[in-house]
């Protein structure tokens, strides 16, 4: 028993389509092993997909990129260099990134220029790097690497050094927009908190802390400092 899988892309309209075979899986006889698809099989089924699907968006990009939005003229090309290397949930692909001259008149800080690079600035998709983000804060760096690995198209792609500077990077980023860290929240003085309206009862505040080591301590008393958490609860509504 042999079945094939086929991926039917449509574009410029619906005018034109792309067939392409992703895949062949050949089985003997039903049996519990070989019915539907195995965890491998689907792992290359939905990376074949990915890679079709992509290939096809970066040529109608490129095409309809074709010409310079300020002057109007068809940009010049210079051809294929090095392929832009994106990180996926579904594998890395290496897309061809083609380079164009830029047009007269327009400065360019380089003598050409790729329109993928400047459109895809990360080299990891976003979905990819929300799962990084989320279980490397639930435990250390190798465990989620592993959990990735054997779950997704990823292979030995990803390791715990890579997941770690780029949870890193994340969490700069967040800093940044968090902006000047503040002393507290309330403007006025403590005069003026009194004359605030009551909050309706109940109100419930949950206080918690603990301490925080440093990692270069030299004794157990050294480098130490305290962390008071609080959490205010309503009746009605979502905590803070």
């Amino acid at each position: 028993m042999k079945i094939k899988v086929q991926v039917v892309i449509e574009s410029g309209g619906g005018d034109t389509k792309a067939v392409e075979k992703i895949v062949c899986l050949e089985r003997q006889a039903l049996r519990p092993a070989e019915l539907g698809l195995t965890p491998v099989e689907a792992k290359d089924l939905l990376e074949s997909v990915q890679r079709t699907v992509v290939e096809q968006q970066v040529a109608e990009y490129l095409e309809q990129q074709a010409h310079c939005p300020g002057c109007g003229k068809k940009r010049r090309r210079k051809g294929n260099h090095n392929p832009l290397v994106y990180h996926t949930l579904l594998g890395k692909l290496r897309l061809p990134s083609a380079r164009f001259f830029p047009c007269r008149g327009q400065p360019h800080a380089t003598r050409t220029f790729s329109l993928l690079a400047q459109l895809l600035t990360e080299r990891t998709a976003p979905e990819l790097l929300y799962l990084e983000t989320k279980f490397v804060s639930l435990a250390s760096y190798g465990m989620p690497v592993n959990l990735l690995q054997e779950v997704l198209q990823l292979g030995n792609t990803i390791n715990a050094t890579t997941v770690r500077n780029k949870v890193h990077a994340v969490g700069r980023r967040i800093d940044k927009e968090l902006g000047e860290e503040r002393v507290g929240f309330i403007d006025g003085c403590e005069h003026d908190w009194d004359q605030l309206p009551r909050p309706d009862l109940p109100l419930t505040v949950g206080i918690d802390g603990g301490y925080v080591h440093s990692n270069s301590q030299r004794s157990r008393k050294e480098s130490w400092f305290e962390v008071i958490a609080g959490k205010s609860v309503m009746a009605e509504g979502a905590s803070k």
